[in-house]
């Protein structure tokens, strides 16, 4: 991500404590056939809340995080209590927000994180269930 210029991950963000965190819960997601992408998803009440999209850099550019979230989106519309699913993404993540907008995501906010405002704004999108 550094080399393309997107700056919401470091070497701090996500942490090991953080992924095994994602495992022990059941929100980690593994996709493809040798882990090329993984992304955690987390249910509050009404929101579905993607987190920690990662594609491997060979296979970047290949459809799998449009795969990834049209999946996501497939399986949260057959859960009734389910109102929006919602993904943040960083100022500099622009292949991140034209992926989203082309899926009917809408941004809602910009905000800063605490302790992490260095990365500049990042941008809640949100897609409506109903």
């Amino acid at each position: 991500m550094q080399i393309t210029g997107i700056t919401q991950w470091d070497e701090n963000y996500p942490n090991k404590q953080l992924i095994l965190q994602d495992i022990e819960q059941k929100k980690l997601w593994l996709y493809g056939e040798q882990y090329e992408a993984c992304v955690t998803l987390a249910e509050k009440e009404s929101i579905a809340l993607i987190q920690r999209l990662v594609v491997h850099s060979q296979h970047q550019r290949s459809g799998i995080a449009h795969f990834i979230l049209t999946d996501i989106l497939q399986k949260e519309k057959n859960k009734k209590e389910i109102m929006e699913v919602r993904l943040s993404t960083n100022h500099s993540n622009l292949p991140m927000q034209k992926l989203l907008t082309s899926l009917k995501f809408v941004p809602s906010r910009k905000y800063l994180i605490p302790g992490r405002e260095k990365f500049g704004n990042f941008i809640e999108f949100i897609y409506p269930m109903r």
